[in-house]
């Protein structure tokens, strides 16, 4: 490796890389593969990308033909795109497409979003810009996907890097402080790989063409300069935390503060204190959800903590406090050393790591797999790439659900936030309501079936979880929950895959023995990612 030149700003330079001495005003390009990679680094959605210049990249997908990513910024300014100017771009696309047989898919990336009329004119005159029959359009649009929503802008794009970094982070069990220092250790390792690109279009369409038949012949990229393995940069990204870790100065914890009596009215936590449970310290972290029944007899508190000592890691604690006996404390004490131990038997949810109960305080202590479905994608409607990386999870989830019905009991209060990314998937925070009795308006009441309103004509049960699985994916692809008449979700979002309409209306019928169960539901939605994905153009 050559040592960088005068005037470079200390970024990687070679012989064969004449891009090198421009590379800082493509650093938005480079970021945006960064936002790409850093979600895989904890799946298998990608497995590789192949970096040709500053604006386009070759994403290696585990279950298809590679993926053509254009990556085009737009200054503020100058508003959305309009057709005229993307018709440079889709050709390139098209052309490519072509050159490769229809075996690539292709994308294109941006901070701004595509004009109305340019979606009109892109399903209606796509034929026009890419000079090719119906049937090959129609081929066409269903491998290229859009802006949905938009890129991060210029001045957001490093710190909602550095963001979804301290989620990685998390999962990877490393300490989400340093997800600065991660973040542009990776960015820092694609712009190394950028090369300068070539004149002219004929050049650029050939070079593409080049990489994606290498890339599909071999199945698997050399380990050549512009190939970077996800395998190889979560080993970059943890070696570049561990370091910094090694490095940095101890940072100063407050000891655990003293325990108080069950009784005690002020015995709740708070974000930023430090708690002793046996021999280990937890720092509890915001929010801290309490909830006491109307007779004010126990009180539960709920938080996401980090545990410090003897180990780091993330948890989640729940702690009963009975402040007063009778059967209603009696029974939720019960109730929650149950759901533990169901918990503990089934797959595919979270690790229950310890369970302390005495007469007065239960405490259920169990590992935070990773982050909930909002705090790793935002809120609602979820882009394209999102929602089909959410369908792939899927059937973890189903697979759990059948197991938690096979013991005689149905969730009943699932909501995004209780389905957490993992490594390997999406799996269930805890089991819900399982071990709960039904009672009328329980559950998350935006994703409530409408048999938990009235429980006693119609006991809620296995087909409730379907009920609030499809709510939930709804309510991520729309933008808003199904209420109790939910128009079709291509009505509300005309980009989404028609394939999407009639599983989730199947899933939300109003009659319980209407629904599908939810293998066949998520069997069902799954089969949308083999007709092109969620999102179409």
């Amino acid at each position: 490796m050559a040592s960088p030149p005068a005037g470079s700003g200390g970024l990687y330079y070679d012989d064969r890389n004449t891009a090198r001495p421009t590379r800082a005003r493509f650093r938005y390009q480079d970021e945006c593969v960064a936002l790409r990679c850093i979600p895989n680094l904890l799946s298998e959605g990608v497995t590789a990308v192949v970096i040709e210049w500053s604006t386009d990249y070759i994403a290696l997908l585990p279950d298809d033909g590679p993926e053509l990513v254009s990556v085009k910024h737009r200054d503020p300014g100058t508003g959305e795109w309009s057709m005229s100017e993307l018709k440079p771009v889709i050709r390139d696309l098209h052309r490519v497409w072509q050159a490769m047989g229809e075996s690539c898919r292709c994308a294109f990336a941006s901070n701004a979003a595509l004009s109305r009329d340019a979606r009109k004119r892109i399903d209606s005159e796509l034929g026009a810009y890419v000079d090719a029959d119906p049937d090959e359009v129609e081929r066409f649009k269903r491998v290229l996907s859009m802006p949905d929503p938009p890129l991060p802008r210029r001045s957001e794009i490093t710190s909602v890097g550095i963001r979804d970094m301290g989620g990685a982070l998390s999962l990877l069990d490393r300490d989400p402080h340093y997800a600065e220092q991660c973040y542009y250790a990776l960015v820092d390792r694609i712009a190394a790989v950028g090369t300068e690109e070539p004149p002219s279009p004929e050049q650029r369409i050939a070079r593409l063409t080049g990489s994606l038949r290498a890339v599909a012949d071999r199945g698997q990229p050399q380990r050549d300069e512009q190939t970077l393995l996800i395998a190889d940069l979560r080993e970059l990204v943890v070696r570049h935390h561990d370091a910094a870790v090694r490095h940095a100065p101890p940072r100063l914890g407050l000891p655990p503060r003293p325990a108080r009596t069950p009784g005690d009215a002020s015995n709740e936590w708070q974000g930023g204190q430090e708690i002793g449970l046996g021999d280990c310290c937890y720092l509890i972290h915001d929010p801290v959800h309490v909830r006491q029944p109307e007779d004010r007899s126990y009180r539960e508190c709920c938080a996401p903590a980090r545990q410090l000592a003897p180990q780091e890691r993330d948890v989640r604690i729940v702690r009963l406090d009975v402040l007063r006996a009778g059967r209603r404390s009696d029974d939720r004490r019960a109730q929650l050393i149950r759901a533990a131990d169901l918990q503990r038997r089934l797959p595919g949810l979270a690790r229950i790591l310890d369970v302390r109960h005495d007469a007065g305080q239960v405490t259920v202590i169990a590992e935070r797999s990773g982050p909930s479905l909002p705090d790793t994608y935002g809120p609602p409607p979820y882009p394209g790439i999102a929602l089909d990386s959410l369908l792939r999870g899927l059937p973890a989830v189903a697979r759990t659900l059948d197991a938690l019905h096979d013991a005689g009991h149905a969730h009943r209060a699932l909501h995004p936030g209780t389905l957490l990314v993992a490594l390997n998937g999406l799996i269930l925070r805890d089991v819900g309501l399982a071990v709960v009795p039904a009672a009328a308006g329980e559950g998350h009441p935006a994703y409530r079936a409408p048999e938990q309103d009235r429980p006693a004509l119609l006991p809620p049960g296995p087909v409730t979880d379907v009920y609030q699985l499809a709510a939930v994916i709804y309510h991520l692809a729309v933008g808003q929950p199904p209420g109790s008449a939910p128009p079709l979700p291509t009505l509300m979002r005309p980009e989404l895959s028609p394939s999407l309409d009639a599983p989730l209306l199947a899933g939300l019928a109003p009659t319980p023995a209407d629904r599908p169960t939810p293998r066949d539901l998520v069997a069902a939605l799954t089969g949308v990612l083999r007709c092109g994905g969620t999102v179409r153009c």
